[in-house]
């Protein structure tokens, strides 16, 4: 009898922390599928990688006069109209972006991210950093 409760008793241990261990592997699974975010890229790897997507620069007109990375589109971050130009861009384009050192592109990526773009890059350092590295800058 007491060996039929012990080995009544392994089984039922072993089945449930088999079960428990494969609800652990379904929520990290899932949980990896959804987390999006935000690509930081130094300017070398943004001059390489943004060929292939939609570059946008986020500064006023004023700093962009000053002179951009060529075939950015300017969308102002600050101008209420940058919410509803964004919107007619593909989500799921690989979306390239930058300002003067970051910190406003970094803040726009993350609302890009937040409105459902899946591929969303950002440039470390901003044009500034891209102007250090020698990297060309054009005036339109």
């Amino acid at each position: 009898m007491q060996k039929a409760l012990l080995l009544l008793s392994a089984g039922i241990m072993a089945f449930s922390s088999c079960d428990s261990k494969k609800e652990n592997t379904q929520t990290a699974t899932s949980s990896e599928l959804t987390k999006v975010s935000v690509i930081n890229l130094n300017p070398s790897e943004f001059q390489q990688k943004s060929t292939s997507g939609i570059v946008i620069d986020v500064r006023t007109a004023e700093e962009i006069a000053e002179g951009k990375i060529a075939g950015a589109l300017e969308l102002d971050y600050f101008l209420p109209s940058f919410q509803s130009q964004v919107e007619k861009l593909s989500k799921d384009e690989e979306i390239y972006i930058y300002c003067a050192v970051g910190a406003r592109s970094r803040e726009a990526a993350e609302m890009l991210i937040q409105q459902g773009f899946t591929k969303v890059y950002h440039l470390s350092g901003g044009i500034q950093a891209w102007a250090q590295k020698g990297l060309p800058i054009v005036q339109e």
